[in-house]
């Protein structure tokens, strides 16, 4: 397995790509923006990219999407309950005079496979599961990849956890997202969507906002 982190947008957005050495097969979490540098990534590898998957849809994890897409083929997995964001005006509205300047750049082609928790699915012989967990918009969900790895979006952050005064958040429900990774059994490295890296393990131990969760 080889995961590559990249950097992209103006809000500092982790895209992941990752792929199996020997079959070449791969998947990219949340390609949020610069889509001509991953595209030129994944053709330089020659990765058979079968998968964009996004742990929820605000514009600072999909503004790549449309175009990687056309140029791989790869199928769009998200959330069935995040489908309100897919339109450029109820996603960048409540971003105010920045939102309308990224309006010419979004192109979100919408969902091939609807993420839920009973989807399984497999790549490079690498296996994906989907916890939902909610409260920094309704359809965010963490992606497990085997029992290594969790793509934690915009949930889970190393010592943080995500906002929830955007349309569709709620604190309380974040607060049982976040009670639900704790219980989760093992421990994983935690990749978010933004910031720096952790482990579950860690985040138990030290994240306030998951220790007020389990409290309550």
């Amino acid at each position: 397995m080889q995961i590559k982190q990249f950097v992209v947008g103006d809000v500092a957005t982790n895209c992941y790509l990752v792929y199996d050495e020997k079959t070449l097969e791969g998947a990219i979490v949340d390609p949020g923006d610069n889509a001509d540098r991953l595209i030129r990534e994944i053709e330089s590898a020659r990765i058979k990219l079968k998968y964009i998957l996004l742990t929820h849809a605000h514009f600072d994890h999909i503004l790549a999407v449309g175009a990687i897409k056309r140029a791989t083929g790869a199928q769009v997995v998200v959330s069935r309950k995040d489908e309100y964001l897919f339109d450029a005006s109820a996603s960048l509205s409540p971003f105010g005079a920045y939102g309308r300047d990224l309006m010419n750049r979004f192109d979100f082609p919408g969902a091939d496979i609807w993420m839920t928790e009973e989807l399984a699915l497999e790549f490079g012989g690498m296996k994906l599961k989907f916890h939902s967990t909610p409260g920094h918009t309704p359809g965010s969900h963490v992606i497990q990849l085997d029992d290594s790895i969790l793509f934690t979006g915009d949930t889970l952050f190393c010592q943080s956890c995500g906002r929830t005064d955007l349309p569709g958040g709620s604190w309380p429900v974040m607060l049982q997202s976040l009670k639900k990774l704790y219980n989760l059994p093992g421990d994983y490295q935690v990749l978010p969507g933004h910031e720096g890296l952790s482990t579950l393990e860690r985040e138990r131990k030290t994240n306030p906002y998951m220790r007020q969760a389990v409290k309550e």
